[in-house]
């Protein structure tokens, strides 16, 4: 999974960023101790040298102060058996006038000067570190060796110990991200068992949660398929009795003296019945599964001019025919909603409605205020020329769920200064924001 191998990354990063950190550090600490190791030695082997050179440089000026010229030795010429430099008063180059008593180093610590003061007179012992510098190549090569080996160590672990830390993560999200297989008739098998949860780590406790939410999401979505069967039953049979039942007695009102005065009602009566059926039918298909919509050919022109019934205020730019497939019945709560939502909220009282290929655009006057999610469920606003909000705020919020049972997009947006469009698409935009 990405994910776990996205912590096992992490972690072989940061392994070998604190491998590398220790071997930079090593490195450094290791130089840095070769060199004041090395102008300890140094100066332990250079001082007694020193001192010895310039008594032997005193004694010999004093013998030759006496008159005494023969076998004098100067420390000029010791200093020479020793592969060394001496240097006494103006023999000291002009360079190294100007340093401080004490032992100095030049070209990386190839080359030593020892500075002395000795009864008003300035001496210099210099010479090569020689062995010193062989040291300290064969340190840093030493001390690279570590570091590659360190990385390698370091590599080698993370990829062990990332394995071991991350392996019951990784297999738990490789039980959680696995899609279910639908079963026949449309029930999901919910995702298999975890065996993390007997874990009793940070592992253990996300395992155990995920299972519990898995648990009460399953018992709340059983519980509303219980009640859409329940409503099924229970509303579709009164309200075919009913339906019944008003044909019947508008056919006895027929032979009835002063029937005309009851007509209205009971027309009022069966409208609000087939529309209440009518809803019925809708809310349960909206409940199923979308893999159990078994779509057909529907012509979406035919079925803009039957919801527009051709009124006045729709101004529709169709084909002839336009088929798309899809589901006869959440088509028409599409389309119907979207007409009567813009002819109910536009401005002007004129509804725009554009069909081709790929989308359906219904466009009106009026803008929808920018903080108001007008796609949720039970959100309204005021209809031209109303004080109080209309509609029940379902349409909509009907249209949105239906799109999603088709495998359709639907979005809005101004498209003028004060104008509002509302697109359905057919297959899925990736250019658009699904509302």
């Amino acid at each position: 999974m990405s994910g776990g191998s996205s912590i096992r990354r992490r972690l072989l990063a940061s392994f070998m960023l604190l491998a590398a950190g220790l071997g930079l550090t090593m490195g450094m600490v290791g130089l840095l101790a070769h060199d004041r190791l090395g102008a300890h030695l140094v100066d332990w082997y250079a001082r007694p040298i020193m001192n010895a050179l310039i008594e032997a440089e005193e004694r010999s000026r004093r013998a030759e102060d006496r008159g005494r010229h023969n076998n004098l030795v100067y420390g000029a010429d010791l200093a020479a058996l020793m592969d060394l430099q001496f240097r006494v008063g103006k023999q000291i180059p002009a360079a190294w006038r100007g340093l401080e008593p004490g032992l100095h180093f030049f070209e990386r610590m190839e080359d030593f000067v020892l500075l002395e003061q000795h009864k008003g007179v300035r001496y210099a012992l210099s010479g090569h570190t020689g062995l010193l510098v062989t040291i300290k190549g064969q340190l840093a090569r030493v001390l690279g060796l570590c570091a590659v080996l360190g990385l390698g160590v370091a590599a080698l672990l993370a990829f062990l110990l990332s394995r071991r830390l991350t392996g019951q993560l990784t297999a738990l999200t490789r039980t959680v991200s696995r899609c279910p297989v639908p079963r026949a008739g449309g029930d999901y098998p919910g995702l298999p068992p975890l065996p993390q949860v007997e874990l009793r780590d940070e592992v253990g406790v996300l395992a155990r949660a995920i299972a519990s939410r898995e648990a009460a999401l399953r018992r709340f979505v059983q519980r509303e398929s219980f009640f859409t069967g329940d409503v099924s039953h229970e509303l579709r049979t009164p309200l075919t009795v009913m339906q019944g039942g008003l044909e019947v007695l508008e056919l006895q009102l027929e032979s009835l003296p002063g029937a005309e005065r009851c007509t209205p009602t009971v027309e009022r009566l069966q409208r609000t019945v087939r529309d209440m059926a009518a809803t019925v039918g809708v809310l349960l298909l909206l409940a199923r599964r979308p893999e159990n919509i078994e779509p057909e050919p529907v012509d979406l022109a035919l079925l803009v001019r039957e919801c527009a019934q051709g009124q006045d205020c729709f101004a529709l730019d169709l084909p002839a025919t336009q088929e798309v497939q899809a589901q006869a019945a959440l088509a028409r709560i599409v389309v119907k909603n979207l007409l009567d939502n813009a002819r109910l909220y536009s401005e002007n009282g004129r509804v725009a409605v554009r069909l081709d290929a790929d989308a359906l655009q219904v466009r009106n006057a009026g803008r929808i205020p920018e903080d108001l999610d007008i796609f949720a469920r039970g959100v309204r606003v005021r209809a031209r020329g109303d004080a109080t909000p209309g509609g029940s705020g379902l349409g909509l919020s009907l249209v949105r769920r239906a799109c999603e049972q088709l495998g359709w997009s639907v979005t809005y947006r101004h498209s003028g200064e004060n104008e509002t469009l509302f697109e359905v698409r057919f297959a899925p935009d990736d250019h658009g924001e699904q509302l």
